[in-house]
């Protein structure tokens, strides 16, 4: 029963710290790149939305955040996703290593 809890514990951990680091990743990508690309994720949300839509918003729109904040919690639940199932396989490696 303890390891059981242990191990949620482990892989919730896991979990929340690759939904954590894929966060932040994309964030510094789009603040320390925004030159080189010429403009933020936010630009180029606003310049879709328009190509798309003929909406005519503006890179600080409310929709453009609202989107903004879907595709970061796109990459943060495929960021959870992959720190839980690295927590996972080093959960089992130590298992292995300990028994």
């Amino acid at each position: 029963m303890e390891d059981q809890r242990r191990a949620k514990k482990f892989l919730l951990f896991g979990a929340i710290f690759g939904a954590f680091i894929s966060i932040a990743i994309s964030i510094l990508m789009d603040v320390l790149l925004a030159d080189t690309f010429q403009g933020t994720w936010r630009d180029a949300i606003a310049k879709d939305v328009n190509t798309f839509f003929h909406a005519g918003v503006t890179s600080h729109s409310l929709i453009v955040y609202f989107l903004f904040i879907v595709v970061l919690g796109i990459l943060a639940a495929f960021g959870a996703f992959m720190g839980f199932i690295f927590s996972f396989f080093l959960y089992k490696f130590f298992s292995f290593l300990s028994s």
